[in-house]
């Protein structure tokens, strides 16, 4: 049995904490502080090695807990040593269990890579006593065990001491032909690898239905001349010479390095190779490969940006490799060569991505998915099972706080919801092909991810764009389809054919109260009334200042709009989608929301949700309780400047169908004048066939009414309730600082209307939100009856329309407003046309 000296082992004491007496948990805890939170699991593990512990089921726990979890869930707390531990014990558990485990040389080669990109990111320096430390006693161990060490691990030890040692022992994470036969359960000859692992009928069960296929031919013919179109986050292309350079970075902007090793161009190729059968495609899709393959060298420690980017190494496994298999695998193209390679690439993927992964975010359910889906498409592997328990393992960690109870995925935006919620898929869609049972709480995760697409959608069939969202425009209507079948949901059919067939949904109105996002429909249909309502806390990642903030759709087009994000290249429009500026909210003297000082607003929010649905009525009411403070371009401000004083409630009542009443409140702790700004983003018209695909359209502007006038479109009528010394603007395309864009598709004008007034706190501004036919203009008049902290009431009459809104806040008790008396939270009463009475709380009419 292997034994490492106590000279040795005593390097670490300094840094080891007293042996765990238990067993680690299922999951990482989410507090790091925990016994078992990732540092210290990493040095309780060094305390067991210090007091002599021998391979056995004690240390195989704790090795295999090490390599399964490496990313802390509060990354708030700062954990700089927690990379450099973990490696050191996991390599050293690995080398004190070699052949007393069949997992050892996980542990020994992830361990050691950890090790090296922690020593890499720490620059190797000797000063630095941890760090020298640790490469020390790991290093030492391989000497004395005369084992494989990784190479990096040589090459620090001779910067850091300035001697050069013997790399005969050195060994990489890069799979080379003679090495993966060592890795099957059966090895077979060099030779017959690419034949063995080309016949597998299931990988074409594996692959993407052809519904959900966003071919684009013309892209197709334009990547066989090497001409790649750069999709994330950006929508440009770029002509290569005969080469990719696959580290490319355009404009400063990392995503370009992101979008081109995602490989999308390379999927499309297969995508138009299965709709034409035109052979070119195959070629291109293979070349390609090789080109990434040679040119791309798998790194052994990891790399931030580049080829070897943890999310992208998880993306490719699951949403390109699957499909390329699937759909060419028998393609002469695909030769045995190819499929080799394509193997050893699989296997270094699956070294990588247990060495390494982001954060607790998209980035780790897609890394952990494209884990799970190498691992189901390497069933040759002696230790693909181990592989696929680690990924299980880390999707059930991940997940059990990625997604709200109620199915919302935590960065609380469409666009990032269908990322993830495509990758967790896409281990089911895997493991039903080979014929692999999952557990069920994951697949019935998976399948509750799924309603996301279903409530959200506005009548137009596409998904609102709340914080970051891919610029492209989202129709979920074939992921749908695809989850119909996988689930056998017959409301999921519906949605996924737009309608026609399968069964409507048994309700509307929809809320996920625990991420705290609410819509407002009064029918299914194109014809329908939406509304998108954020009262969610800030989000885990790609988060905006907007809480509050909304979206409205009637008459067959979306009215008010979020405007979404264009690209992440630092431009003072970028800063703008992402400020509280760039959404419907109010501002106090300048100042927006900031929580993004606060970490702990990821996950939860400040302030209550309340939510009624009614069959004829909607109300939704919510709070903004974290702070305001400045948020200048291209610097952001500082926790410093946060002002907690200052508090907007919204609510917001819609009268199914008809039209909708918002009514802010604003209060503050001061007895000064504050300055208000209530924004509205007036919706761009979409035509994504024109050559301009989104126009701002025609406006009118007076304090007391805001109206559309878009010639043969339906519009929307803003009405505020008070107008005295209140003002309105209406901005579009303005820079330094930006004002009114959208960034759908590229970067358009677009309205962005301002109430603006100078008041003392505590104040309202509500608004009545009226869609209009299409050649229909305003006719209403609103009349204020009682305005104070308490109580908003007023009367909306117009043509053939009188109606009376009364909201009251907490404590307000019984009150009477033009002959009702009501004690609640919120009355909709209509005496023309025909009376009706909406409520939530009691109501006493007069005789």
């Amino acid at each position: 049995m292997p034994e490492i000296s106590r000279k040795t082992l005593n390097l670490i004491a300094p840094y080891a904490l007293p042996a765990a007496k238990d067993s680690p948990p299922e999951i990482l805890p989410w507090n790091s502080t925990d016994p078992w939170g990732l540092e210290n699991a990493a040095r309780r593990t060094l305390g067991l090695l210090l007091e002599g512990e021998q391979a056995g089921e004690r240390l195989y726990a704790l090795a295999d807990y090490l390599l399964t979890f490496i990313t802390p869930a509060d990354r708030w707390i700062p954990q700089p040593d927690a990379l450099l531990y973990n490696g050191t014990a996991l390599a050293l558990c690995g080398y004190l269990c070699a052949g007393q485990h069949r997992e050892a040389v996980l542990w020994r080669q992830t361990g050691a890579a950890r090790l090296a990109t922690a020593a890499h990111a720490r620059r190797a320096a000797l000063e630095d006593r941890p760090l020298a430390a640790c490469l020390q006693a790991v290093c030492l161990a391989a000497d004395e065990l005369n084992a494989p060490i990784l190479s990096d691990l040589i090459t620090l030890r001779e910067r850091m001491w300035g001697r050069l040692l013997d790399h005969a022992r050195a060994e990489r994470l890069h799979v080379t032909e003679a090495d993966y036969p060592g890795e099957m359960s059966h090895p077979v000859a060099v030779s017959e690898l690419g034949a063995l692992v080309r016949n597998r009928p299931w990988m074409a069960k594996g692959v993407t239905p052809e519904y959900l296929m966003d071919v684009d031919l013309e892209e197709a013919e334009q990547t066989c001349r090497n001409l790649l179109t750069f999709r994330a986050h950006m929508l440009v292309r770029h002509q290569f010479g005969s080469e990719i350079d696959w580290h490319l970075q355009l404009f400063e902007d990392k995503e370009s390095t992101v979008s081109i090793n995602g490989m999308h161009p390379v999927v499309n190729l297969a995508y138009a190779f299965v709709q034409t059968g035109k052979q070119q495609y195959a070629d291109q899709a293979a070349r390609l490969l090789w080109s990434f393959y040679n040119q791309c060298p798998m790194p052994n420690h990891r790399q931030i940006v580049g080829p070897w980017r943890t999310l992208e190494v998880g993306s490719r496994n699951w949403r390109v490799f699957s499909d390329l298999l699937g759909y060419l695998g028998q393609n002469p193209a695909f030769d045995e060569a190819t499929h080799a390679m394509l193997a050893r690439n699989r296997l270094e993927g699956i070294r990588y991505l247990l060495a390494y992964c982001g954060g607790p975010n998209n980035w780790y359910q897609v890394e952990s998915s494209g884990l799970a889906v190498a691992a189901l498409y390497s069933p040759e592997l002696a230790l693909a099972d181990a592989y696929l328990r680690i990924a299980l393992r880390r999707l059930k960690w991940i997940n059990s706080f990625a997604y709200y109870d109620d199915g919302f995925q935590f960065e609380l935006t469409q666009g990032y919801h269908v990322f993830p919620t495509q990758a967790i898929l896409s281990v089911v869609k895997a493991a039903r092909a080979r014929g692999v049972t999952l557990p069920a709480d994951y697949v019935a995760l998976v399948e509750k991810a799924h309603e996301m697409y279903q409530f959200s959608v506005q009548p137009n069939h596409l998904l609102p764009m709340f914080n970051d969202c891919n610029p492209n425009p989202t129709d979920p209507a074939p992921y749908l389809r695809y989850a119909a079948g996988l689930f056998n949901r017959a409301d999921f059919r519906w949605g996924g054919s737009h309608g026609r067939e399968g069964t409507a949904p048994d309700h509307t109105s929809h809320a996920w109260a625990s991420a705290g996002y609410y819509v407002m429909r009064d029918r299914w249909g194109e014809d329908g009334q939406f509304l998108f309502f954020d009262g969610a806390p800030w989000g885990a990642a790609h988060q905006h200042e907007d809480k509050l903030n909304f979206v409205l759709y009637s008459h067959r087009r979306p009215l008010i709009t979020d405007p979404n994000i264009y690209s992440y290249s630092p431009t003072e429009l970028t800063h703008y989608f992402k400020s509280s500026r760039g959404h419907n909210l109010i501002m106090i003297d300048g100042m927006g929301q900031a929580r993004r000082f606060n970490p702990l607003a990821q996950f939860k929010t400040e302030g209550r949700n309340e939510w009624v649905s009614q069959p004829e009525f909607d109300f939704v009411a919510s709070e903004y309780l974290e702070g305001y403070a400045p948020d200048p371009y291209p610097e952001r401000g500082d926790a410093s400047q946060v002002v907690q004083g200052f508090t907007h409630r919204r609510a917001i009542f819609y009268v199914k169908p008809g039209y909708w009443i918002l009514s802010d409140m604003v209060r503050g702790q001061d007895a000064n004048p504050h300055r208000l700004e209530q924004i509205f983003h007036i919706a761009p018209i979409f035509d994504r066939t024109a050559a301009e695909p989104l126009r701002a359209g025609e406006l009118f502007t007076s304090p007391g009414l805001v109206e559309t006038r878009d010639a043969g479109m339906g519009n929307l009528a803003l009405v505020p309730v008070d107008t005295e010394g209140q003002t309105v603007r209406a901005q579009k395309g303005e820079t330094s600082p930006a004002v009114g864009w959208v960034g759908v598709l590229g970067e358009f004008p677009a309205w962005d209307v301002t109430f603006e007034r100078h008041t003392l706190l505590p104040t309202r501004m509500d608004v009545v939100m009226f869609p209009l036919a299409p050649g229909e203009q305003s006719s209403l008049k609103v009349t204020r009856l009682r305005s104070d902290e308490m109580v908003s009431a007023f009367r909306i009459q117009g043509a053939g329309l009188d109606d009376l809104f009364i909201l009251c806040e907490d404590g307000a008790g019984a009150v009477t407003v033009d002959g009702v008396t009501f004690e609640g939270r919120a009355l909709f009463l209509r005496r023309l046309p025909e009376r009706k009475v909406l409520s939530v709380g009691l109501v006493r009419l007069e005789a």
